[in-house]
C-alpha cells in the first residue's frame, strides 16, 4: 500500500472546474490499481488490492520435517480457509494479491506470511510452542483434531511403542493407556495376549477389541512395532459406535508409517538384548529331597526309600531349572525409507525380529516388509496403496499346565534332583530307576519339534476423488490372507518313542470394501460442519485341514515330510467357515467457534450369522463437548490453556456367535455296524432359535484440562456400560431331543473411572516429565436365565478337579467359587468350613472365595533429561486382583506323588510339634478347590528403565538424528505372590471364562538391551 497527495495548485489548467477535474482523474486512474479522492485542496492517490482467482498451495511441516496434519490455514481478515491433509498439504483458492496467510495449530507458534506477487506455492515450518503437541488423531473412517474430540480416545505415539523390543503391539501397549488391561497368557515368545478395554462384555462371545490397521480389520501379529506411526484406543461408544456390531469391546486403530513428500529419509532402529529367568524357585536339593521322601514314607507307614548310606554317598544335585533355562538373545532390526515429490510419495520398510526363548529350543521369529504409495493423478484424484507382508516362525512347546510332570515346565520343577538328563551311555534318562518318571524336559525340547509357521498378507488400495473444495469421495478395498501350518514330530531318540508326526493347515481370506464420502465446510466464520457417510462390506472365509497323528517311523530323516512312511496312519480332519457383514454408516460433526462440539453417528449392520428377521442391528451414538476455555470469561486466564467437558452415549454390539449357530446343522459320527465303521450324520445337540444381537449401551462423561501453556495435562472419564441379550447355552429337557439351547439369557454392567495425568515438572536445563494413568473398573452380573449360575470350564491337575470361575447374579464376572478352609484337624489335615446344616462337606458348602478382577491399575512413566542424556522409567502395577494358583497346588501340596517340592514345605509342614505350620501333614493326598490356593496377585513392576543419549548431529551431512540407549526390562517386581510371575493368565483368551489362573506357565524373562535409533 502507498499514499500520495498532489496539491491542486500544481494543476495548471482546470477547464470546466471541478467536474472537468473529476473526468480527467477518472480517465487516468479507473483502469489502474490507483484510487483517487479530492480532499480539500489536494488530490489523494492510493494503491488498492485487486481481486484475482489465484490458488495458493503448499505444505506445513514441523521442525523435524514431519507433516503437520489438521493445521488451520487462513487468509488473514477473511473466512477463506482450510486445514492441512494427512500429508500436511493445503490449497487455498481466490487468494488476493498482497494477502497474508496465517497458519495455526495448537502446540505450535502461529506463523504468518505475505503472498508475494507471482508466487503460487508457499511452505510453512512451524516451531513447537509447547512440549506436547495437540495432534490430529485417527478416528473411525477419518481423522480429527484431538482438541475437537467429543469421545474418549487415547493416542500413543510410535516412539513410545518402540521403547523396547516387543513381540506384538498388544504387549507394547501394556500399561500405556488407562482403561485397558493387557495380560499375557504366559511368557513364551509369541504367546497369546489378552486385551480388555473397560472390562468384558460377553459370556460366549469374543471380548477382544477390534484391531484396525490402516483403516481395515487386520492381524496385529503381522506388524513390527517399529513400523507404527501411532495407535489410537477408542473406548467410549461415541468413538466405537461407527464400527457397530464389532465395537462393543473397544476399537484400537493402528496407523503404520505413511508416504510423505520431501527428501529421501532413512530411519534405522536396532536393538540387541539378553534375556534370563527373572526368578528361580527354591526347591529341594538332592539331600533334602531324599530326606523329604523318607519322612513322607515314615508318616505314611511305608518303607524307607533311601538309606542313610545312599544319602551320604550322593555326590551331585541336579538343578533342573538351570538345565532347562538359558540366557537367550533377542534382536530387533528395522529400516524405513520415505520421501517423494509433490506428485508421488512412497515409503518402504523392512524389519526382522528374533526372540530366543529362555527355555532351550523355544523362540519366535518374524520378518516383515511394508510399503505405501501415494500418486496424485491430478489435484482432484489420488491413488494410494498399502502392503504388509510378514513371515512368522514359532518354535512352540508343551510348556503350560499338565499334572505330575506331563509338561515341560511342570516336569522341570518336580523332577528328582538325584537324577541327571542322560544315562551314562548318553541316552536320555526315562527315570525308570527314580521315585517318579515324568517327561524328561531336556529330551522333549531336543527331540520333539512343534513348529508353527504363518504367512500373512494385507494389501489395500484406495481411490480418492475431490471434485470440489471440501468434498472427498474415497473408494477402497482390502485383502487379508493368513496361511499357517503346524508341524509336530517326536523323534525316535525320545524315550520309548517309535516316532510320531502330524501336520495341520489353516487359511483365512478376508475381503473388505470401504466406500466413504466426506464433506467439510466452514461458514459464517464460526461454524464448521463435517459430514461422513458410506457403506462397507466384509467377508471372511476360513479353511483348516489336518493329517491326524501318524506313528511308527523307521528313521527321523524325513520328519513330517513323508507321512506315508508311518506304519499307523492318522485320521485326517478338515473344516470350513464363512461369514459376511454388510453395513451402512454415517456421522456428523459440528463445531461452533471452537467452543461447542457435537457428534452424532449411526451404523446399520447386516450379518450372515443371524436368522431371518434378526439379521440387522442398529447402533446410534451422540456426543457433545463444551470448551469452557474459549468462553469470554475464561479466554484471558493466562494459566488456563484448555478446559473441555465431554458427554456421550451410544450403542455398540457383538455378534457373539460363530457362523451357522442359528441354523440346524448336521455333524458326523463314526458308528459301528456289524464290526464295520460307518460314517453317519446326526443332528446337533444344541437347539437353535431366534437370536438377537448382544447389545452394549455406554454412557461417558469426561473432562480435559491443560494448565500453564500445556505443561500440565489431565484427562478424566467416568463410564457406565450395560450389555443386554447375552448369548449362552441353557439346559434343555431330554424329552426335547436336545441337551442345550442357545439363548439370549441376561445382562452385564461395567462401570469405572479413568485418569491420565501428564506434565513437565521441571523445564530448565534439566527437564523432568512425569505421567500417571489410573484405571478402575467394576463389573456386575445383572440378569441370568432363571438366575442360574454359569460356570467356567473344569480345571484338573490331578489333586484338584473342579469348576472354579463363576457368573452369578449380583456378583462381579469370573469370581472364584469353592470351599473355605478352617485350619487343621488333630492329624494335620485341612478342615473345610460347613456353610449349611448338613454335617457333611458337600457342594452346597461352596462360596465365593476370590476375585480375579483388579481393584485398580496404576502405571507411571518418568523421564529426566539433561544435555542430550535422558533417563526414563516405566512402572506398571495391578492392585487387588486374586490369582488361583494351580502351580502352587501341584508344587507344594501333591504329597501322594514323589516329586520335588518347595524348600519351605520340607521345613514348615505340620507335625505335632508344629501344629500351626504353613503346610499340612505330608500324608494328605486329598484336596478341594478351596481358598488355600487363592493368592493376592497385586504387584508393582519396573517394566522398563532406559538411559539414552542423543548424539549431536548438527554438522553431520549424512546423519540427521542419532540416539543410543541401554535399557532393562522387568528389572524387579514387588509382589507377595510366591510363584514366578503374578502378571499371568494361563487360560485367558477372547471368550474364555477361566480367568486369573496360574498353571505352570512359561515364566517371563528379565532383559538387558542395547540399541540405537538413526535417521539419515
Amino acid at each position: 500500500m502507498f499514499d500520495n497527495s498532489i496539491p491542486l495548485s500544481r494543476i495548471v489548467s482546470l477547464k470546466g472546474g471541478s467536474q472537468y477535474l473529476s473526468d480527467v482523474l477518472k480517465q487516468a486512474f479507473d483502469k489502474s490499481d490507483i484510487a483517487y479522492e479530492i480532499v480539500g485542496k489536494q488530490i489523494v492517490l492510493q494503491k488498492v488490492q485487486t481481486k484475482t482467482n489465484r490458488t495458493i498451495s503448499g505444505v506445513v511441516k514441523d521442525e523435524q520435517g514431519e507433516a503437520v496434519i489438521g493445521a488451520s490455514v487462513l487468509v488473514k481478515g477473511t473466512t477463506n480457509g482450510t486445514v492441512t491433509d494427512f500429508n500436511g498439504k493445503f490449497e487455498l483458492q481466490n487468494v488476493p494479491e498482497s494477502a497474508t496467510i496465517d497458519v495455526t495449530f495448537i502446540g505450535y507458534a502461529p506463523q504468518s506470511k505475505k503472498v508475494v506477487a507471482g508466487v503460487r506455492s508457499m511452505n510453512f515450518v512451524l516451531e513447537e510452542d509447547t512440549e506436547t503437541l495437540d495432534e490430529v488423531v485417527v478416528v473411525g473412517y477419518g481423522v480429527q483434531r484431538k482438541r475437537d474430540l467429543s469421545g474418549s480416545i487415547a493416542s500413543v505415539k510410535g516412539d513410545i511403542i518402540t521403547e523396547y523390543a516387543n513381540t506384538s503391539v498388544a504387549s507394547a501397549l501394556q500399561g500405556r493407556v488407562s482403561g485397558v488391561q493387557i495380560q499375557q497368557t504366559n511368557g513364551q515368545p509369541g504367546a497369546g495376549i489378552q486385551v480388555r478395554v473397560r472390562g468384558s462384555n460377553s459370556i460366549r462371545g469374543d471380548n477382544e477389541p477390534l484391531w484396525i490397521i490402516n483403516g481395515f480389520p487386520g492381524d496385529i501379529n503381522m506388524i513390527n512395532t517399529a513400523d507404527i506411526e501411532s495407535v489410537e484406543v477408542m473406548k467410549d461408544a461415541s468413538a466405537t459406535a461407527i464400527y457397530g456390531s464389532r465395537g462393543a469391546n473397544g476399537v484400537i486403530l493402528i496407523t503404520t508409517k505413511q508416504a510423505k513428500e520431501g527428501k529421501i529419509t532413512v530411519e534405522y532402529n536396532a536393538s540387541f538384548g539378553v534375556q534370563s529367568l527373572a526368578k528361580e524357585l527354591e526347591l529341594l536339593d538332592a539331600w533334602e529331597y531324599m530326606n523329604y521322601l523318607n519322612e513322607k514314607a515314615a508318616i505314611n507307614n511305608q518303607p524307607t526309600i533311601y538309606t542313610d548310606e545312599e544319602i551320604k554317598s550322593t555326590r551331585h544335585s541336579t538343578n533342573w531349572q538351570r538345565e532347562l533355562f538359558r540366557n537367550a538373545l533377542v534382536t530387533d532390526h528395522s529400516v524405513n525409507v520415505s520421501g517423494g515429490t509433490e506428485k508421488v510419495q512412497g515409503t518402504l520398510g523392512a524389519s526382522y525380529f528374533d526372540q530366543q526363548g529362555i527355555v532351550k529350543e523355544s523362540g519366535y521369529k518374524r520378518m516383515s516388509i511394508r510399503s505405501s504409495l501415494n500418486y496424485h493423478i491430478s489435484k482432484y484424484v489420488t491413488v494410494s496403496s498399502n502392503l504388509i507382508f510378514s513371515r512368522s516362525n514359532h518354535n512352540q512347546m508343551n510348556s503350560q499346565g499338565g499334572s505330575r510332570g506331563t509338561s515341560v515346565i511342570g516336569s522341570t520343577l518336580i523332577l528328582p534332583p538325584t537324577a541327571t538328563p542322560h544315562y551314562d551311555d548318553g541316552t536320555w534318562n526315562d527315570f525308570q530307576t527314580q521315585p517318579i518318571a515324568p517327561v524328561n524336559p531336556l529330551a522333549y525340547v531336543k527331540e520333539v519339534d512343534n513348529k508353527w509357521y504363518a504367512n500373512r498378507i494385507m494389501a489395500n488400495v484406495s481411490l480418492t476423488i475431490k471434485p470440489i473444495d471440501g468434498l472427498s469421495i474415497q473408494l477402497s478395498a482390502n485383502v487379508n490372507n493368513n496361511q499357517n501350518r503346524k508341524d509336530y514330530y517326536k523323534s525316535l531318540q525320545y524315550p520309548n518313542s517309535q516316532g510320531a508326526a502330524s501336520i495341520t493347515f489353516g487359511e483365512t481370506v478376508g475381503i473388505t470394501s470401504n466406500n466413504i464420502i466426506t464433506y467439510n465446510k466452514s461458514f459464517l466464520k464460526k461454524h464448521h460442519l463435517s459430514v461422513m457417510g458410506g457403506f462397507t462390506y466384509e467377508q471372511s472365509t476360513s479353511k483348516t485341514a489336518g493329517t491326524g497323528t501318524a506313528e511308527g517311523f523307521l528313521s527321523d530323516v524325513t520328519e513330517t515330510y513323508d507321512m506315508d512312511a508311518a506304519t499307523v496312519k492318522g485320521l485326517p480332519t478338515s473344516s470350513y467357515s464363512d461369514w459376511r457383514l454388510f453395513s451402512f454408516l454415517g456421522r456428523v460433526n459440528y463445531n461452533y467457534a471452537d467452543r461447542y462440539l457435537l457428534t452424532a453417528s449411526l451404523r446399520a449392520d447386516g450379518s450372515s450369522r443371524y436368522s431371518k428377521g434378526n439379521k440387522w442391528g442398529y447402533f446410534p451414538s451422540a456426543a457433545a463437548a463444551w470448551r469452557l476455555s474459549q468462553e469470554s470469561f475464561l479466554r484471558d486466564v493466562e494459566w488456563l490453556s484448555d478446559l473441555k467437558f465431554r458427554l456421550s452415549y451410544g450403542v455398540t454390539g457383538s455378534t457373539a456367535i460363530s457362523p451357522y449357530s442359528t441354523q440346524n446343522t448336521l455333524r458326523t459320527e463314526n458308528v459301528v455296524f456289524d464290526k464295520n465303521t460307518t460314517v453317519a450324520y446326526v443332528p446337533s445337540d444344541t437347539y437353535t432359535g431366534d437370536l438377537k444381537w448382544e447389545t452394549t449401551s455406554q454412557f461417558n462423561v469426561g473432562v480435559d484440562l491443560s494448565l500453564f501453556n500445556n505443561r500440565l495435562r489431565m484427562t478424566a472419564d467416568y463410564y457406565r456400560k450395560k450389555t443386554t441379550d447375552l448369548l449362552n447355552n441353557v439346559e434343555m429337557p431330554r424329552s426335547s431331543g436336545y441337551t442345550t439351547a442357545l439363548r439370549n439369557i441376561g445382562s452385564i454392567r461395567n462401570s469405572g473411572f479413568e485418569l491420565q495425568l501428564d506434565g513437565r515438572i521441571i523445564d530448565r536445563a534439566v527437564k523432568w516429565d512425569l505421567g500417571v494413568n489410573f484405571s478402575l473398573n467394576r463389573s456386575k452380573v445383572l440378569v441370568l436365565s432363571e438366575d442360574k449360575d454359569i460356570f467356567g470350564g473344569e480345571l484338573d491337575n490331578t489333586i484338584l478337579k473342579d469348576q472354579l470361575n463363576l457368573m452369578r447374579v449380583g456378583e462381579p464376572m469370573y469370581v472364584f467359587y469353592g470351599y473355605v478352609e478352617d485350619g487343621y484337624d488333630e492329624n494335620g489335615h485341612i478342615v473345610y468350613k460347613n456353610m449349611d446344616d448338613d454335617p457333611a462337606i458337600t457342594a452346597a458348602d461352596k462360596t465365593i472365595i476370590g476375585d480375579p478382577n483388579p481393584d485398580f491399575l496404576v502405571n507411571l512413566t518418568t523421564a529426566v533429561s539433561y544435555k542430550g542424556f535422558t533417563l526414563s522409567a516405566f512402572f506398571q502395577s495391578s492392585i487387588g486382583n486374586d490369582i488361583y494358583s494351580l502351580s502352587m497346588a501341584a508344587q507344594a501340596y501333591d504329597y501322594g506323588y514323589n516329586g520335588n517340592t518347595l524348600r519351605e514345605v520340607y521345613y514348615n509342614h505340620w507335625t505335632p510339634e508344629n501344629p500351626t505350620a504353613k503346610y499340612p501333614n505330608l500324608d494328605q493326598t486329598s484336596y478341594k478347590m478351596s481358598d488355600r490356593f487363592v493368592y493376592d496377585g497385586s504387584f508393582v513392576r519396573l517394566k522398563n528403565l532406559e538411559l539414552a543419549y542423543d548424539v549431536p548431529c548438527a554438522r553431520n551431512k549424512f546423519i540427521k538424528r542419532a540416539r543410543v540407549y541401554v535399557s532393562a526390562q522387568n528389572l524387579f517386581t514387588i509382589t507377595s505372590y510366591p510363584f514366578w510371575d503374578p502378571d499371568i493368565n494361563a487360560n485367558g483368551g477372547g471368550s474364555s471364562m477361566i480367568q486369573g489362573v496360574d498353571s505352570y506357565c512359561y515364566p517371563s524373562a528379565r532383559t538387558y538391551t542395547i540399541g540405537c535409533r538413526l535417521t539419515f
